[in-house]
């Protein structure tokens, strides 16, 4: 089965849109009675209980999850991650890898290995502002496998070169980058997808006769803590196979032993939400 295939099967089968990450943060996450980290042992074996228990109450409450893989390299915590994704597979699901690798020909290659081959990722996200050229090591991994990259990104400040208006194909930056990366997807290749922020939803419009629709899977973070507009998000985004990403939103929604009970609550909600807009959209 394709990636695309199976998130479609993953959202059709547990009823979610939701992308679920997995950013560890040690000043955010509960703690004890001790003032550590709940759990036993090690700063990374408390990060990777912190994770087990959030994916164990979320797997059938949301469709793919996306560690981020800054949360854990400044914990030295590579192979706690490698052992966190692999555990996500046992549960039955597909992993994002949220690294934003982005650069040139053979130095490409080898952190498309490092992704799907080192961290055995499902998918993982790229910036590609340095040409589409820098793609092509990443297609050779086979559809089983995608890659996002990132188009239009959620933060304030995304429209300062983004969006600029480029003379040339009188269209702006981000629509061009959308056209030229999802023009070299071909039968056989790796899937790919775009990142587009939920904070900037009419930008999502924007794409609208210019990428395919069934076949360019969309992330879309910026919904919960970055307040993007859900309504005009699904709205503009629902002719692609979109997942919400919700990090913070989900990981902090209690800060005690109770957290992943609380994550799964707040998942339940959104889903909720996101099937409401989606009926009111059709």
């Amino acid at each position: 089965m394709t990636y695309l295939q199976q998130l479609l099967q993953d959202q059709a089968d547990r009823k979610s849109y939701i992308c679920a990450g997995v950013d560890t943060d040690d000043e955010k996450m509960p703690k004890g009675r001790s003032g550590q980290l709940l759990g036993r042992g090690s700063l990374k074996s408390r990060l990777l209980y912190f994770g087990k228990q959030y994916l164990y109450q979320l797997f059938d409450r949301t469709c793919v999850c996306k560690p981020n893989l800054a949360f854990w390299a400044a914990y030295g915590a590579e192979d706690t991650l490698t052992e966190l994704i692999q555990y996500a597979h046992d549960l039955g699901m597909q992993v994002i890898l949220d690294a934003k690798y982005g650069d040139i020909g053979n130095t490409a290659r080898f952190y498309a290995k490092t992704a799907f081959e080192r961290f055995k990722a499902d998918a993982v996200t790229v910036n590609a502002y340095l040409g589409s050229d820098t793609l092509d090591p990443w297609l050779d991994y086979g559809p089983e496998h995608a890659v996002y990259v990132l188009c239009h990104t959620s933060n304030p400040g995304a429209g300062e070169f983004q969006e600029q208006m480029l003379s040339s194909v009188d269209r702006q930056l981000f629509v061009h980058l959308a056209d030229k990366v999802t023009a070299k997807q071909k039968d056989g290749c790796t899937q790919i997808g775009l990142v587009m922020g939920a904070t900037f939803p009419e930008q999502i419009k924007l794409l609208h006769g210019v990428v395919p629709d069934d076949t360019t899977p969309l992330l879309l973070p910026g919904i919960g803590k970055q307040e993007g507009a859900l309504l005009e998000t699904i709205r503009n985004a629902r002719r692609y196979p979109f997942v919400v990403n919700m990090s913070r939103e989900l990981m902090y929604a209690a800060r005690n032993r109770h957290f992943a009970q609380a994550a799964a609550a707040k998942a339940g909600e959104y889903n909720i939400r996101i099937a409401e807009v989606m009926a009111a959209t059709a």
